[in-house]
């Protein structure tokens, strides 16, 4: 928006003083190209001028039933946009192609790293034989995110980057299906595109498209609860859920008797310090080799420290050389520990982390959702929490009506001080809900969601789509000041009429012009062109849809709702004499007053044979 703001600043700068330098220069200029003459030119100079005629007509017609033209036109497109607007998607940010996706694969608690491998291995081999993957990048135990490491026997990824203009949603469907032939028990594997770094869309804890979190007190209740949602979330169509967090995972837990250690001097540093050595080994020097140093690292064979019992025959010595066993000061048990504690407001919660099927919106699927969970019968203090994804598109949603009307409101100011009065900013103001319902029925029937770039386009067709109406009622109110000056015992409505049709035929031209390079300009960005154009193309189709059927609607509904407005306040402000009676009275010429009105009117007092400078004041 910065960018258009000062485009437009620009823009007006050149208007004001390079091109009307520019234009007494080539005005100067006696030769002429001959273009003028040509057969083409000619042609569309006589096809406009049909055009034009025809306009003229249907213009006046339109005005001998100026009522029922509004209120047809307020009906159908009033009642047309309210019905089509709750049946357009919803979404916080086009989903926007980057040539890649990614995979998360999840193991059940216990399986070994050698597993974690061949897994993997076989994603690569069915991910690399796809003839759109150009690499794939595979890790296994773990994550690898630039210079960072996550270490975790239980996952693995894979970032996948694809030929250009790959269809990323039709190949994770297709690769998904070849996973599913592997027949892997309680392995999760899920595709999603890449999403752009940095770019946040909620506030969602996982940075997920779309989460579902269950809170509770009771951890065994929240993971029960947990089991049961994902079952259930199995079903959807429109996401595919994964959780967040690993599974509990079996451990060896090691219970000091503090007595008996305390008899033998050893404490549970002493005891960690053993275990530690035992498992994943000590390092007590270094070799040097060349120009870098090895560690030497001192540990026992994995396959003596596997089971509790192996464990509890574990050496230990006491400060006078005393040997002792493990099991004879300590209790050593198998149990379970959580992969990882979640908490939201210091309460503990189960996030379940979602992504979008292809060709599904944020708001589909967050009513799917909605309606999978209302059967689930979770236990007893567990409570859904709201939805990060869902308060972010409402915000979105909540948008469009404040920043729309907060647009207009300034539009309607600049306006009214321009005009010092209040009737032809209506007039005009009346192009936008025309406008709006053109890019409510653009989205319609494109199928394109409600996001923040939606809302962006909004906000600037606030700013477009009234230029033709200005420069309509402008034409108009010029001609009725002429036509008051040459013909002052035509009555004031028969005035305004005849300028009306007369200034609109004129400026059919130039609207058409304007209009047609803007909807043409939008055309390309419309059609969501190039590498990353899906993420404006709502901003395209807003645009493009609502100024053209905004145009068409303009040409007819304005010069109607220009003489209505006009003749309904000129009507309601009766006219006031001022001392003196008949013979202090002055006639003022400033149309959009009553004839005969005096200088204490709302249109005030001019001399006769004077004419207002703000044709249509009240």
């Amino acid at each position: 928006m910065l960018t258009i703001s000062f485009a437009i600043a620009a823009s007006i700068l050149v208007a004001v003083t390079v091109v009307p330098a520019l234009t007494a220069r080539l005005l100067a200029v006696r030769r002429t190209s001959g273009l003028g003459d040509s057969a083409f030119v000619v042609g569309v100079n006589q096809r406009f001028e049909t055009l034009r005629r025809g306009y003229a007509y249907a213009l006046q017609r339109s005005l001998q039933h100026r009522v029922w033209v509004v209120l047809v036109v307020a009906l159908l497109l009033g009642g047309s946009s309210a019905l089509l607007l709750g049946q357009v998607p919803q979404e916080i940010l086009p989903r926007l192609n980057t040539g890649q996706a990614r995979l998360i694969a999840q193991f059940p608690p216990g399986t070994p790293l050698e597993v974690n491998r061949r897994v993997m291995a076989a994603v690569d081999e069915i991910l690399l034989a796809q003839p759109e993957t150009e690499y794939a990048f595979t890790t296994s135990g773990g994550f690898l995110f630039g210079t960072s490491t996550s270490e975790n026997v239980l996952r693995g990824m894979s970032t996948i980057t694809l030929q250009p203009n790959t269809d990323v949603g039709a190949y994770i469907g297709r690769v998904t299906a070849a996973f599913d032939q592997l027949n892997l028990v309680d392995i999760r594997l899920r595709m999603f595109p890449s999403s752009v770094r940095g770019l946040i869309l909620n506030n969602s804890p996982v940075r997920s498209e779309i989460d579902v979190v269950l809170q509770g007190p009771d951890a065994a209740a929240l993971a029960q609860a947990g089991r049961q949602a994902l079952s259930a979330l199995d079903a959807a169509e429109l996401a595919s859920f994964r959780p967040d967090a690993d599974a509990p995972q079996p451990e060896i837990q090691v219970t000091l008797d503090r007595e008996r250690a305390a008899d033998l001097d050893l404490t549970l540093e002493d005891v960690g310090e053993v275990l530690e050595t035992a498992v994943s080994g000590d390092v007590p020097t270094q070799l040097q080799r060349g120009d870098r140093l090895v560690d030497v690292r001192v540990q026992l064979d994995p396959r003596q420290v596997q089971r509790p019992s192996q464990l509890a025959q574990l050496p230990i010595f006491t400060d006078s050389g005393q040997r002792v066993r493990l099991g004879n000061i300590a209790q050593i048990d198998t149990g379970s520990a959580p992969g990882e504690i979640q908490r939201i407001n210091q309460r503990q919660v189960f996030i379940i982390a979602g992504s979008l099927s292809e060709g599904a919106n944020l708001g589909d699927a967050l009513g799917e959702v909605d309606q999978i969970l209302a059967g689930v019968d979770f236990p007893s203090g567990v409570s859904r929490f709201p939805s990060a994804a869902a308060a972010s598109n409402r915000d979105i949603q909540a948008t469009l009506p404040l920043l729309g009307g907060l647009a207009a409101f300034l539009v309607f100011v600049v306006m009214a001080v321009q005009y010092n009065a209040l009737v032809d900013p209506l007039v005009i103001m009346a192009t936008l809900p025309l406008a709006l319902s053109g890019g409510i029925w653009g989205l319609f029937f494109t199928q394109t969601a409600i996001g923040a770039t939606v809302v962006v386009g909004a906000v600037l067709l606030v700013g477009i789509v009234v230029n033709n109406a200005i420069i309509l009622v402008e034409q108009a109110n010029q001609r009725l000041t002429q036509l008051r000056a040459d013909s002052p015992h035509l009555s004031l409505r028969t005035a305004r009429r005849t300028a009306m049709l007369q200034a609109a035929p004129q400026r059919l031209r130039p609207i058409l012009m304007t209009t047609i390079t803007t909807v043409l300009g939008m055309f390309p960005l419309a059609q969501g062109l190039g590498q990353g154009g899906e993420f404006l193309q709502p901003l395209g189709i807003v645009v493009f849809s609502g100024l053209a059927l905004a145009t068409l609607l303009t040409l007819f509904v304005v010069p109607c709702l220009y003489l209505l407005l006009h003749d309904l306040f000129s009507g309601a402000l009766p006219p006031k004499r001022p001392p003196g009676g008949d013979r202090g009275r002055r006639q003022t010429d400033r149309p959009g007053s009553a004839p005969g009105a005096s200088g204490s009117s709302s249109g005030g007092s001019l001399p006769p044979g004077r004419t207002s400078q703000r044709p249509g004041s009240v």
